[in-house]
């Protein structure tokens, strides 16, 4: 979504100021001067700027962990991928694809909780990469993102194509897509919030209560 869609979205979500910055470079030049309770993010669907997105929302849960941390993702899959599997808790996320006027008021719900920012609003969505998906599934997601196709994989893994192509059929029930396009799309996102939560220090990897 570019800057011009946000700034029609968001002067409907309340009576707030909004500002706006094309990258993470400008907005931490402008944290000395730009008082602010919450972030959202736009996750961008050029895959640099997307994992620049998700490193921010790493950082800013280290650092300023009283703000609200908001995600509009680009479409329904990306928004259930990132809620699940997310490494770092957040205050909310919805697709850019739902009606606008529903964006709206979860905006302004999100929002007007700035007075109660603590574990209490924060989604539970967060579940450990490592608690939802086994060892195996991990390393097809690793490879399918990587381009191979399940006989490179299954040469890799040391096992046989029916082993590996009943593994990628859980996986994608798992992830919630039905289509090989869904699943390296899936798996690109996941490999890198995988980057992201791999930077946290160890004491902030802990699934809320």
């Amino acid at each position: 979504m570019s800057e011009a869609g946000l700034r029609h979205l968001l002067p409907g979500a309340g009576n707030y100021q909004f500002y706006f910055f094309k990258d993470y470079a400008d907005f931490m030049n402008a944290l000395p001067w730009t008082p602010f309770f919450a972030v959202i993010y736009s996750l961008s669907a050029i895959r640099a700027q997307r994992l620049e997105c998700l490193k921010v929302m790493c950082e800013m849960a280290k650092n300023r962990p009283g703000q609200q941390r908001i995600v509009l993702a680009g479409n329904d899959m990306e928004a259930r991928l990132v809620s699940r599997f997310s490494p770092v808790a957040l205050h909310g996320i919805i697709s850019k694809t739902a009606p606008l006027e529903r964006v709206r008021q979860q905006l302004r719900k999100w929002l007007s909780d700035k007075q109660r920012v603590n574990e209490t609003i924060l989604n539970l969505w967060y579940y450990s990469y490592e608690r939802v998906l086994n060892q195996t599934e991990r390393e097809i997601l690793h490879y399918t993102a990587l381009g191979y196709p399940i006989a490179n994989i299954a040469i890799r893994l040391q096992r046989n194509c029916k082993s590996i192509r009943a593994h990628k059929l859980s996986l994608m029930t798992k992830l919630g897509v039905d289509t090989d396009a869904g699943l390296f799309y899936a798996a690109d996102i996941l490999v890198q919030m995988q980057q992201a939560f791999l930077e946290i220090p160890h004491s902030r990897r802990q699934i809320p209560a």
